[in-house]
């Protein structure tokens, strides 16, 4: 018995309460990481529970960097399925906001793998920096988020008024905090080190901003979309996947 199309399944993922959960979940992870920093301020690094590493907002292969890596990849997703909207609904800036969706997802994977990290010696030891410049992969860090911001400028005026200010916001919380703080960090680590109560301040504020601007981002994001088509909404269709997987392993002619 065939199923028509209006008949097909239909799996719908309402983004606006997506974005609520984000923004639940964003408020756990980043109370978590300060509960984390008083604990050991109070206890010491040396406990039963290995410093508490997998909640620490800095530190790699915790729930932080696995929360960040994936909100940045839907962040990149959303974009992505936004460029084809607009493309197929004929609105402008589609191959930019396709652009900006494959940079959140290079972002996404830079955040779990810290590729940019593998910057900082060579260009420690070449140019034998210290203080702000301590941490310096935010010289190339610097340079493109210059160069991304002067592309997306024309785009961002294109916006209205309530989304372009949501996204200069978000944004100005993600780069304040992944290179502001950055600055910030990497001249406290230089001058006293990493053990101290600045260092755990800056450390907080620094990725407290990036997970708050990535929150705000991906709620602006909705938010636009829902003011946009009146929904905020993905729908997969089970009778399309069940076309593609018949056009990959075709059934052999009888």
């Amino acid at each position: 018995m065939s199923v028509s199309a209006s008949q097909a399944p239909v799996l719908s993922i309402d983004l606006t309460r997506c974005a609520q959960w984000v923004a639940k979940i964003s408020a756990v992870i980043i109370a978590l990481g300060i509960v984390r920093e008083i604990v050991i301020g109070r206890i010491g690094l040396d406990t039963p529970l290995k410093e508490l590493r997998h909640i620490a907002l800095d530190a790699e292969l915790s729930l932080p960097a696995f929360y960040s890596a994936v909100l940045i990849l839907a962040i990149g997703a959303t974009l992505m399925v936004m460029g084809r909207t607009v493309r197929q609904t004929g609105g402008v800036d589609a191959r930019r906001w396709t652009i900006l969706g494959v940079i959140f997802c290079l972002m996404a994977i830079d955040e779990a793998a810290s590729f940019h990290e593998s910057l900082m010696m060579p260009l420690r030891n070449a140019f034998d920096l210290t203080g702000i410049l301590y941490y310096s992969w935010v010289i190339p860090g610097a340079i493109a988020v210059a160069l991304i911001g002067a592309y997306y400028l024309p785009f961002l005026l294109r916006l209205p008024r309530r989304t372009a200010v949501l996204f200069t916001i978000a944004g100005g919380a993600y780069v304040g905090g992944a290179l502001g703080m950055e600055l910030v960090g990497g001249a406290v680590e230089s001058a006293t080190g990493k053990e101290t109560v600045a260092y755990s301040i800056s450390i907080l504020i620094e990725e407290g901003l990036e997970i708050a601007g990535l929150t705000l981002f991906f709620y602006a994001l909705t938010d636009h979309i829902a003011r946009a088509w009146d929904s905020v909404g993905l729908a997969f269709s089970a009778r399309t996947l069940a076309a593609a997987r018949s056009a990959l392993h075709p059934v052999p002619a009888q």
